[in-house]
């Protein structure tokens, strides 16, 4: 990749990024972590006069926070951001931490500095509040005569994706990615497949049959194939009163994230529940609800399939 052989990195950072090349990383990402890498190591020669591995696998919290704060206080960056430069830094601790040469000074920061605002009870939905949505998806309250024909035909998509948000912490990607492919029904399963990461999730019972229920609703024309590489959630034609199906590609349509986010709208605002609900919302109150049964924020992590544990622990603070 050129980008690599330009930029001024030291050749240890320079190997470390070779291994996200294999990995096949998007070219995109890799840029970006160039760039956030080359602002930190152009920070620690200034600070320390040196970017050698010596110098930078010894660096400390202390210093690591120093620059931290350079980025939040003196520079202003918004803490999306910085979490993001954060966690770059932390991958390459790792990288080099696996093979025994450093240790990961990153772990001991305090990352909550960094974070978006404490979090609170709004950024999540109570059992009472989950109850009344899914009792509202079952209902006919505030439907059109016109929604009343085609509610039989969408009711299973629609509780299926607020489950799998619910109870399964997908994000938003992650739903609207799924294919045939990652639908196991024998074996009460779904794979979850992204860049980074590839995991499976064990679906419970009656959870399994509301989403073969769902597949089974799809008029056989147009219904995704099994095993193939055809989208799990399909869009529904209001106006034909059936499933979409893309003629030059030989398959279903895909349901878009815009789709499912004005459909979570929907069914949020007719169950009477508060405006501005999101898919995260669901995911955040997945996450709090594995932290009250004693999961560990290693546990969390692999089910959630992040590669790092930051962005978790604002959620144990929370829980505390």
């Amino acid at each position: 990749m050129d980008t690599l052989f330009q930029t001024s990195l030291p050749d240890f950072v320079k190997d470390y990024l070779f291994t996200l090349v294999k990995k096949k990383r998007k070219p995109s990402t890799i840029k970006r972590y160039i760039y956030d890498l080359e602002d930190f190591f152009l920070w620690l020669k200034v600070e320390k006069k040196n970017q050698s591995f010596a110098t930078w696998s010894n660096l400390t919290s202390s210093d690591l926070q120093e620059y931290v704060s350079l980025l939040t206080n003196s520079r202003k960056y918004h803490p999306t951001t910085t979490r993001r430069v954060v966690t770059v830094l932390n991958q390459l601790y790792k990288y080099y931490d696996n093979l025994g040469l450093s240790k990961n000074p990153i772990l001991e920061i305090n990352i909550i500095e960094i974070e978006e605002p404490m979090m609170t009870a709004d950024d999540f939905l109570s059992e009472s509040q989950l109850n009344q949505l899914f009792s509202s998806l079952r209902s006919t309250h505030d439907l059109s005569e016109k929604q009343l024909k085609t509610r039989p035909l969408i009711i299973d998509r629609n509780e299926t994706i607020f489950i799998l948000f619910a109870y399964y912490g997908l994000t938003l990607q992650e739903l609207t990615n799924l294919t045939m492919k990652h639908i196991h029904f024998e074996t009460n399963s779904i794979t979850i497949s992204t860049e980074n990461n590839k995991r499976k999730v064990f679906l419970s019972m009656p959870h399994k049959k509301l989403f073969y229920q769902y597949y089974e609703t799809i008029p056989k024309p147009v219904r995704p194939r099994y095993h193939e590489n055809d989208p799990f959630l399909v869009a529904f034609d209001f106006q034909r009163e059936t499933y979409r199906w893309v003629y030059e590609e030989d398959k279903p349509k895909r349901l878009t994230d815009i789709a499912v986010q004005r459909m979570i709208q929907k069914e949020i605002r007719r169950s009477g529940l508060r405006r501005g609900i999101s898919a995260q919302h669901f995911r955040n109150t997945y996450i709090l609800e594995a932290i009250r049964k004693g999961s560990s924020i290693t546990e969390i992590q692999e089910k959630l399939g992040l590669k790092t544990d930051l962005s978790l622990k604002k959620y144990f603070h929370y829980a505390k």
